[in-house]
């Protein structure tokens, strides 16, 4: 089991839309739904989708968003921890997705301010049999960031767990900070922009470098769309990742889908440049349907779907990873 612990909100996703509508005026669109996001709907629900068993840990309002998402929830998480908080609304947002494909957010705060996780929690789920501890997004999780973050997480990697952080493009915060908690981290994959606003370093290599310079203890990987990803194996160096030729879609949880590839194909037992390969053909299928996620399968039926090739090194579903990848762990 995988724990999947953070942000948890309502998105009222729109579009596609042209051109915003002037004051009293209204405009035609496809498409209005509301769907549970942040990591922990995103994240977790990829990993329940890829075959991986999730704990899923969270904050919502006692209110109609709240009961809606924790529903949500409870149709794919193996252990539901999602606390229902008196007197909070349910942390929302609304997605506007452009013709081009580009999105826009509008996001009220609410449950997800109070949101705390400890030590002795990361027990219980050990308890349980939780074998990784990912988080996200830090910077906005107030209850949790700093401090009682670096705690849970230290906690987690002496428990033999594995710990994974996730973050999300957001104006106005202590950006450089988050390079203190690198030593008890062994995943991040951050965007290229979140990578920058960390390190300073715009090329992605270079933001890679500096993420394990301050300590992340096992895998890197920076993320760029339709440019690919740049991966950093600890004590095994950098490889590139080109992206998969697909028509998007939509790019809402996309890196979601990248980092639950990749720690699916670790639960699976696949080596780490394997891992990044299977994070990168997750996050592709990702946005290739309107649907959040509709196109994800377990990875027993991803080998089905894209069989092994000749190129053992640089195809994740080669015949000598097969068995590894459909083992029960």
């Amino acid at each position: 089991m995988i724990t999947v612990a953070g942000t948890l909100v309502a998105d009222l996703v729109i579009g596609p839309i042209g051109e915003w509508p002037g004051p009293g005026k209204s405009a035609d669109i496809d498409y209005i739904e509301i769907v549970p996001g942040g990591a922990v709907a995103n994240t977790g629900m990829a990993l329940a989708r890829l075959g991986v068993p999730v704990s899923a840990w969270a904050a919502v309002g006692m209110d109609n968003l709240g009961a809606i998402i924790k529903d949500f929830v409870n149709s794919w998480a193996t252990r539901n921890a999602i606390r229902a908080i008196p007197s909070r609304r349910t942390t929302a947002s609304i997605v506007a997705i452009s013709k081009d494909r580009d999105r826009s957010f509008l996001t009220a705060a609410g449950a997800c301010d109070q949101f705390q996780f400890t030590a002795e929690e990361v027990e219980s789920e050990v308890s349980f049999g939780s074998r990784a501890l990912h988080i996200g997004y830090s910077m906005l999780l107030p209850g949790l960031d700093g401090e009682p973050l670096k705690n849970v997480m230290r906690a987690a990697g002496k428990l033999g767990v594995l710990t994974s952080l996730d973050v999300t493009y957001y104006e106005n915060r202590p950006w450089a900070d988050l390079l203190k908690l690198m030593p008890e981290i062994d995943v991040f994959c951050p965007s290229l922009s979140e990578a920058r606003l960390i390190t300073g370093e715009s090329d992605p290599a270079k933001a890679a470098r500096a993420l394990v310079q301050a300590g992340v203890r096992q895998f890197v990987a920076v993320t760029n769309g339709e440019h690919g990803v740049l991966v950093e194996v600890v004590g095994a160096g950098q490889d590139f990742i080109p992206a998969l030729p697909v028509q998007a879609i939509n790019t809402t949880g996309a890196g979601d889908a990248f980092i639950a590839g990749v720690l699916a194909a670790w639960y699976r037992g696949l080596p780490w440049r394997s891992a990044a390969r299977v994070g990168s053909l997750v996050a592709s299928l990702a946005v290739t349907s309107g649907r959040r996620y509709d196109r994800l399968q377990t990875l027993e039926r991803l080998i089905e779907e894209f069989p092994p090739s000749d190129d053992s090194e640089r195809n994740p579903f080669s015949a000598q990873h097969r068995p590894d990848l459909c083992a029960s762990k």
